[in-house]
């Protein structure tokens, strides 16, 4: 209990306030009480007149009997006056004897009355002896004032008010007090776990409400730092997987770049030399010539489309865009290809929208064109179709070319777009290009902003292109 009124800072104050108001108020009750006016029922003339008589009847009586005298008369002023009065009686000397017995000292003297209320001193002896005695009244200290009477009186019912009032405006103190502290504090533990979206709606102009606004403000100034940061982050984490994707993928680009431009250079060499030395079956240097000039071509090809690929993946590079109209270049190129066609004995199919017209760069997308045309036209076995279909939908421009006849494994669909990938593993020139034409068309499509997909259909492969 004490260990939880300690970490509670409401129950504290609580505490705290209850006691200083119980304190005070029972402080100001003493003082009140010690600085009430001393109103009593009886004036002491009243109880002067009444002793002025005494002198003469202690004339009248014996010493040895004057200690009934004496009590009896204690006993009626005690009485009459409600004992605010008490009755003394002093030796000649001053010192104070019993009224029980005048010849026993009780060890008080006269001159301990002098700051206290009391009648004249009256002087008295009696019929039997010669020794003179003092006599006289003075108030009793133990008897309480009207006011003082009064005041106790109602104590019990003033102890339960000071009570219940300090009760209820010591927690009321310790609401207005500790409520908006508490929701400063609740907030600021809501900031300590990293949590900035709460409010603390103090509604005071104080030092508290002060406080509180500048927990709300820097409340939301560190959600908005901290999310500003976050972004900062999640966009430095995105740049550097980037980095790391065009990393690997720039050191597995050279080293395929090495080995395929390795693979022809080998032959060349080899088929040199043994022209040279004229070594067996390469004696007919006229067959061997031409092979060689046949691998330099493609050696030729192969440097071109490494050299597009670099300039297109030099940093900061943009190409050259216009207005232009896609289904002239698509008609133009096709009639290009259209001695290629009919020597592979490939019927061509085409359906192209006039006027279709888009933004872009030519010379880059003839380019891909005259890839996907090559490709349809290298993979597709005489006697088949090359569908070409342009149409302008609401949004984009759609391009398809299916060349039937042909299929791809369906494993094999993801990477036709990476370097060097061929789906003949065997790497004969007979039977696939570079490896890089799907490459090339792939980073022409992103700088335009275009998205390329090939998929199998029931009669052949279809490559879709959407401007």
């Amino acid at each position: 209990m004490i260990r939880k009124i300690k970490s509670r800072l409401s129950a504290k104050v609580f505490l705290l306030t209850l006691l200083l108001i119980t304190v005070c108020c029972f402080v100001t009750y003493s003082f009140i009480l010690r600085a009430a006016p001393k109103n009593y029922l009886y004036d002491m003339e009243d109880a002067e007149l009444e002793l002025s008589f005494l002198p003469d009847e202690f004339l009248r009586t014996e010493k040895e009997y004057v200690y009934m005298f004496l009590e009896a008369e204690s006993d009626w002023i005690e009485e009459q006056y409600e004992n605010e009065f008490e009755l003394h009686f002093f030796q000649s000397d001053g010192q104070e004897v019993s009224l029980h017995n005048i010849n026993q000292l009780n060890g008080g003297r006269i001159t301990d009355f002098d700051k206290v209320e009391k009648t004249k001193a009256y002087t008295v002896t009696f019929s039997d002896s010669d020794s003179l005695y003092t006599l006289l009244l003075t108030r009793n200290p133990a008897k309480h004032t009207q006011t003082e009477e009064a005041i106790q009186k109602t104590l019990p019912t003033l102890c339960i008010i000071i009570l219940v009032g300090s009760i209820i405006s010591a927690f009321f103190y310790s609401w207005y007090m500790t409520a908006p502290i508490k929701k400063v504090s609740k907030l600021s533990k809501r900031m300590a776990d990293m949590d900035f979206s709460g409010f603390c709606s103090a509604g005071r102009t104080d030092e508290i409400g002060v406080l509180s606004d500048s927990l709300n403000t820097l409340s939301r100034k560190l959600e908005t730092t901290l999310s500003e940061l976050q972004k900062a982050n999640q966009k430095l984490q995105a740049d550097i997987d980037m980095e790391r994707r065009l990393e690997k993928q720039r050191v597995e680009f050279f080293a395929a770049a090495s080995h395929e431009l390795k693979t022809p250079i080998t032959i060349i060499k080899g088929q040199l030399q043994g022209m040279l030395y004229q070594v067996g079956r390469y004696k007919d240097r006229e067959t061997y010539l031409a092979q060689s000039l046949e691998v330099t071509d493609t050696l030729e090809k192969m440097v071109q489309e490494l050299l597009t690929i670099s300039r297109l993946d030099t940093p900061g590079y943009t190409c050259k865009k216009c207005r232009f109209s896609l289904s002239k270049l698509i008609s133009d190129r096709l009639a290009a290809y259209e001695d290629l066609f009919m020597q592979k004995d490939l019927t061509v199919e085409h359906s192209i929208s006039s006027e279709t017209f888009i933004l872009g760069d030519i010379q880059l997308l003839q380019k891909v064109l005259d890839n996907l045309f090559g490709n349809a036209a290298a993979y597709s076995e005489a006697g088949n179709h090359i569908i070409v279909d342009l149409r302008k939908e609401t949004e984009n421009v759609s391009l398809t070319i299916e060349n039937t006849g042909a299929h791809i494994p369906d494993e094999a669909i993801p990477k036709l777009f990476e370097a060097f990938y061929r789906v003949e593993q065997s790497r004969n020139r007979q039977t696939g290009g570079t490896g890089l034409g799907l490459y090339i068309v792939k980073t022409i499509l992103d700088l335009h902003g275009a998205e390329i997909k090939i998929a199998n259909t029931v009669q052949g492969v279809i490559v879709s292109v959407q401007f």
